[in-house]
């Protein structure tokens, strides 16, 4: 899996090629990898508290009689 080749501008080093195993890491699992990061930020603290049982955070709303 090669990119394309270009020309490089005077100067400046030549880019060197990546192997199959650098490309499938670059473009499928790095992404993956941060994907699940920034869930883990999100839903962390949410979990989180859903397994402690704070009643503070909780969404469910407790019934009143009307007399």
């Amino acid at each position: 899996m090669n990119v394309a080749l270009l020309e490089v501008l005077p100067g400046w080093p030549e880019a060197q090629t990546l192997s199959d195993v650098e490309m499938i890491l670059l473009m499928v699992v790095g992404p993956l990898a941060f994907g699940a990061v920034v869930s883990l930020m999100v839903f962390g603290p949410k979990m989180a508290r859903r397994g402690r049982g704070d009643a503070a955070t909780s969404t469910e709303v407790e019934r009143v009689e009307q007399r």
